[in-house]
């Protein structure tokens, strides 16, 4: 932007008091100094503001000079105005560090991201093109809050095809990813009358939204067939959250009859069952589990997102309600926001209904594999002792060891070597085995780093 597009908000009263000069001088110095006009950003040169203003120029340039020397603005020959970036104002350790922070690894371990440098750029930017000629004016309104029908119509028909999922498109309803799924849910249940909730334990390690929501959590163990469904049924809950397909974070699959007995349940205590597939698509050792949706309908809600299958960045997922939950959910979205960007969701809808997504997931699924078998090969080199399972799908490994680590002490030596680890302990509500768990994303690294790391690895094992 050069100075002539550069606008300013500021103006002069001809009839006040002070003279034109000293009106701006104090509007320009106080913006500086509220923060307004940030260090290093472009001001009018003085022609154009004072053409902008209806005055004559020789005020503005002494204005400019003065705050010039005062170490407010920097002005040199032949360069646009700007503010001097020396100039006292707002610096960011006058603010508060932010709630919630990202920290970067040079290996980063920790599950939940997908590799981010194969992100198909090339074809999502075709689909944009595409997207955007089918448009009209009125998909650029505020219409379709609940997301836009061409991508409603296609996750209905990818759904149904890949993970056996029966829903009308209206049923389907776009989110900002299962972050956001989970808060609508919690809303839900609360309408609902819903105060207890099941949940794996091990699971989730971030409740914050259901407890915030008034909800009370009831572990509910998980073994090598999933969630304990017995026990389950023994609780007061009216309501559980789910990973069926690939639990998180032990990565076993719920068995058949698991699933034909929690339908059951579900159907018996009518009550509801959120269902998270966050990264069924990814399976290498066995066949395709269907979704548990396909089971029991009327009481799961489904959620799944982009975030493992293309980049948690897009901030696209949706939710496959249940008629009698769909106008709770829809009064809450409402209340929530306007929905999500449209021209994402066309993009999205044709990366779908072009094979570019199916394709997309084809690719990942070999490289996947490929880096998990590297994995396995310096676990068993590097680490014989342990014990590796939820290997046949997802994105990470659960690697269990025969004792009891000290887990701070790794986490810490690790931390100063660049590398980010999670261990299975912090996803316990209850009590944690005694023996040590790591979980390893395997996904985000390529094979090379992924084998350096895993020796680093364990040589901080081995001195802890």
């Amino acid at each position: 932007m050069s100075s002539r597009d550069a606008e300013l908000l500021i103006s002069v009263d001809r009839n006040g008091p002070a003279s034109m000069q000293a009106q701006l001088e104090r509007q320009l110095r106080d913006a500086i100094r509220g923060g307004m006009l940030r260090a290093g950003s472009e001001v009018p040169s003085t022609r154009d503001l004072a053409r902008d203003l209806g005055i004559s120029r020789p005020p503005v340039m002494e204005a400019y000079a003065q705050l010039a020397a005062e170490g407010y603005l920097a002005l040199r020959r032949s360069a646009a105005p700007r503010v001097a970036d020396t100039a006292p104002g707002h610096r960011a350790q006058d603010l508060p560090p932010e709630s919630i922070t990202t920290l970067v690894f040079r290996y980063d371990f920790r599950p939940g991201s997908p590799d981010l440098s194969s992100f198909p750029s090339a074809r999502w930017l075709k689909a944009a093109e595409a997207a955007l000629k089918t448009m009209t004016p009125d998909d650029f309104g505020y219409g379709q809050r609940y997301g836009v029908l061409p991508l409603r119509r296609a996750l209905a028909d990818y759904l149904g095809r890949v993970r056996g999922v029966g829903a009308d498109p209206r049923q389907i309803l776009i989110t900002s990813g299962f972050e956001q799924a989970r808060a609508l849910m919690a809303r839900a249940l609360k309408r609902r009358g819903v105060t207890e909730l099941a949940v794996e334990d091990p699971g989730y390690s971030d409740r914050e939204v259901w407890l915030a929501a008034g909800l009370k959590l009831l572990p509910i163990g998980v073994d090598e067939y999933g969630i304990d469904v017995a026990a389950l049924g023994k609780s007061r809950a009216q309501a559980v959250l789910l990973t069926p397909a690939h639990q998180s974070p032990t990565g076993v699959v719920m068995s058949g009859e698991r699933r034909l007995a929690l339908a059951n349940w579900l159907r018996e205590k009518n009550a509801i069952a959120l269902e998270d597939d966050y990264d069924a698509e990814f399976r290498y050792d066995r066949a395709p589990i269907g979704a548990l949706q396909g089971s029991a309908p009327d009481h799961v809600v489904y959620a799944g997102t982009t975030s493992k299958t293309l980049a948690p960045a897009l901030r696209l997922g949706w939710m496959v309600a249940p008629p009698d939950l769909l106008l709770a959910f829809e009064d809450e979205m409402r209340l929530m926001d306007c929905g999500r960007g449209r021209l994402e969701q066309f993009t999205l809808a044709h990366f779908i209904i072009s094979g570019d997504y199916d394709r997309h997931l084809r690719k990942m699924r070999a490289l996947y594999r490929d880096r998990r078998e590297a994995l396995l090969a310096v676990i068993a080199a590097e680490l014989p002792e342990v014990e590796i399972s939820g290997i046949s799908a997802g994105l990470h490994a659960t690697v269990r060891f025969p004792r009891r680590l000290n887990e701070a002490a790794i986490h810490e030596n690790a931390n100063k070597r660049g590398m980010g680890l999670s261990f299975l302990r912090g996803h316990y509500l209850g009590t944690a085995p005694h023996e040590s768990t790591l979980l390893l994303n395997y996904a985000s690294m390529p094979e090379s780093a992924l084998r350096t790391a895993l020796r680093t690895l364990a040589a901080i094992i081995a001195d802890s």
